[in-house]
This record gives C-alpha cells, sequence and structure tokens, in this order.
C-alpha cells in the first residue's frame, strides 16, 4: 500500500511555473513530475500514470501556457476560483470542476480569486 498525504509528503515552492507568474506550492502526492524541480516518487506506478500532485496557486499566480505532448492531465479544483484556457477557450473553474487537456492541446491556468486556489493534477501517458 501507498498512502501519502498533507502530513507525510512537504510542499516545495516553485516560482513562474511553466513561464506562468509568481509562486506556487506543489505536494507531489504520487509518481514524479520531471518537469518541475520537485522531489517524486519513480517508482509509484507500473501502468501509464506519471504523477498526482495537489498544487495551491496564490492570488494572481498563474500557470503558463504550455503543450501536452505524449500525455494527457486532469485538472480537479478543491478549492478557489480558477481561470482555465485550453487552446484558446476560456472556461472559469471552481471547487468540483475537472478539466482534461489532452495530448497536442496547449493550456494555462491563473487564480482569479481572492483566497488560495488549490488543485489536484494527474497525468497520464497516452
Amino acid at each position: 500500500m501507498i498512502l501519502r498525504g498533507r502530513d507525510n509528503v512537504e510542499a516545495t515552492v516553485v516560482e513562474e511555473v511553466h513561464g506562468g507568474e509568481g509562486k506556487c506550492e506543489v505536494r507531489q502526492l504520487l509518481g514524479i513530475e520531471p518537469r518541475l524541480d520537485v522531489p517524486g516518487f519513480p517508482d509509484d506506478f507500473e501502468s501509464s500514470m506519471e504523477f498526482m500532485h495537489e498544487t495551491t496557486l496564490k492570488p494572481g499566480a498563474s500557470v503558463g501556457l504550455h503543450p501536452q505532448e505524449g500525455n494527457e492531465e486532469i485538472y480537479y479544483i478543491i478549492d478557489g476560483k480558477g481561470k482555465m484556457v485550453v487552446d484558446g477557450e476560456t472556461e472559469e473553474m471552481t471547487p468540483g470542476d475537472v478539466c482534461l487537456t489532452k495530448s497536442g492541446s496547449k493550456h494555462s491556468i491563473e487564480n482569479i480569486g481572492d483566497g488560495d486556489l488549490v488543485l489536484i493534477v494527474i497525468e497520464a501517458s497516452v
């Protein structure tokens, strides 16, 4: 069994993620995100899953526009309000909303609320 959470996985502060604005905190819960300098667990998965992390964006912070190539990502909002852009289409996201970004798309997310934007990001290879 692999069981991890806020009590035993430290958050890492990352600045200007994918060319975005400000700082965010990334708590790598499963797997490893090779494009971010965040400690991870490369031996977790025996499937096409790559990682699952909890990301917290401070007000005004963003993950910059970047491509998905060879993988898909799921963004699930836990708390706060965000603006998600996928291939030029913009939608507001609030707690309980989920967005799938497919391989070949370009996307970004920005915290447009007054408090923290907390989201779960899951990635798998295609």
